[in-house]
């Protein structure tokens, strides 16, 4: 299949599935970012020997403290 035998309905779909992927990366770059935020947090927290309280909404850490004894 050539360029110049594309329909505009398979142009839509093509275009459809391309931007379907791109949303797919996003969302997934955001949940690994949030998880990466998140571990750095409670590993820094455990480093000093502390104990992590962690709030999240969705994908956003909300609220963090390290509790030390």
């Amino acid at each position: 299949m050539s360029v110049k035998n594309v329909t505009p309905i398979q142009g839509l779909v093509i275009v459809g599935i391309f931007a379907v992927i791109m949303i797919a990366i996003l969302i997934a770059s955001q949940f690994y970012f949030s998880y990466l935020e998140v571990t750095e947090a409670a590993n820094s927290c455990f480093k000093i020997g502390g104990d992590p309280i962690i709030e999240k909404t969705g994908l956003e850490m909300t609220y963090f403290e390290c509790v030390t004894s």
